[in-house]
């Protein structure tokens, strides 16, 4: 290998790092060292030159780990790789290409959807308020994710069962009202960067090809979350290639409610037959015991095609074995934690080393309120406080 090294890397890191070029899908489980492992590989691909630096597009899912991403190249001395978001990635490409598929001043990135909702949920007679405007919001989301629009929105829900936030015919008209009035006011919406890309490359020949000679190499991070709608632009990119490098575990899909699936990185040995497949299983993260019941709960996984789940191992010292407790309700949980955090603060363990993980932001309130009343000062990270957000 030219220019970087495979010192550091365990053995199946160093095989996902050394795969020849083609499919490759690389199911790395948490704290298996899945982006040093990516970047290592973009790398060894640029630097024995089968690969030049901007002839990769590497695709994330938010623009710190993008920005992560880059910076890891850098240290490895490859700069000029384009490492970003889809949508990043998918507004850069458009501007590039409005004046030959569009024409025209191009329209504005719409931030904020939940005005023109409001209008459009007014014109089809359903609530206004906050939280209905952000449940409307998040399914029109939903729906653009997953290619349905609103003429096949009453249909798609029936048949997912999915619970939605009124009338399914109604929630439609809010649908049709929405892109209406978006378009009537020449903005796009994010999900509409991903969309007028994939058409472009979809229906103009001469625009894919420019593109398919630029980028001739692909990498996608966090692949168990890429929705329908970002496959579409993913296929789009590829055009009859296959140089393309996946790396998930469907065990950490997160995004389920904005429409993706891990189907399509569970289904990726079967859409390319001939991908190399590489498993990370070796956990520098987490305790031995916490490795261990982790494997015990996602054990029970269903729908997981034959040799596609991981049992990770932990490489960390041993560490005290998890404990596992039953409340009556999430209030009493709360308390029993505040009580329990304020014992050991007591006792000498500085707050600064104690966290509390709750599954959604929604449930933030209930800790904040028990950890106030047993006078434990805290501080919210990746979130606002309940007690300073405005409408409290």
């Amino acid at each position: 290998m030219t220019g970087v090294t495979l010192d550091g890397l365990d053995d199946e890191q160093r095989a996902a790092v050394t795969a020849p070029r083609g499919p490759v899908c690389v199911l790395a489980g948490a704290g298996t060292g899945k982006t040093r492992t990516i970047t290592h590989r973009i790398a060894h691909l640029v630097g024995t030159g089968h690969v030049a630096p901007g002839q990769v597009l590497a695709v994330t899912f938010t623009a710190r780990a993008a920005g992560e991403m880059r910076t890891r190249l850098r240290a490895l001395g490859v700069g000029g790789v384009q490492a970003r978001t889809f949508h990043a990635a998918a507004l850069r490409q458009l501007r590039y290409f409005w004046p030959r598929v569009v024409g025209g001043p191009q329209w504005q990135l719409l931030e904020g959807k939940l005005r023109i909702v409001g209008l459009a949920a007014s014109r089809a007679r359903m609530g206004t308020d906050a939280a209905t405007l952000r449940d409307l919001a998040g399914e029109i989301e939903w729906a653009k994710a997953s290619l349905v629009t609103a003429q096949e929105y009453p249909a798609a829900v029936a048949r997912l069962h999915r619970d939605v936030p009124g009338p399914a015919e109604q929630v439609a008209a809010v649908y049709a009202a929405y892109e209406q009035a978006k378009a009537a006011a020449e903005m796009l919406d994010f999900d509409d960067l991903l969309l007028h890309v994939a058409g472009a490359l979809e229906d103009h020949a001469d625009v894919a090809q420019e593109f398919r000679d630029r980028y001739r190499c692909f990498v996608v991070d966090e692949y168990q979350d890429v929705t329908p709608l970002q496959q579409r632009v993913l296929d789009a990119w590829l055009g009859e290639r296959d140089d393309l490098t996946v790396v998930g575990d469907a065990n950490q899909t997160i995004y389920t409610f904005a429409g993706a699936s891990p189907r399509h990185l569970l289904e990726f040995p079967r859409r390319f037959p001939e991908a190399i497949v590489v498993r990370l299983e070796r956990d520098y993260r987490s305790t031995p015991q916490v490795v261990a019941a982790a494997n015990t709960l996602i054990g029970a996984a269903r729908d997981r095609p034959a040799g596609t789940r991981l049992r990770l191992v932990g490489h960390l010292p041993p560490g005290p074995e998890p404990e596992f407790t039953e409340h009556d309700d999430e209030v009493a949980e709360a308390a029993a934690v505040a009580t329990r955090i304020r014992r050991m603060i007591a006792g000498g363990t500085p707050a600064s080393e104690i966290a509390v993980l709750f599954r959604i932001n929604a449930q933030s309130e209930t800790y904040e309120q028990a950890l106030t009343e047993a006078g434990v000062p805290y501080q919210v990270r990746g979130g606002e406080r309940f007690f300073q957000r405005p409408e409290i």
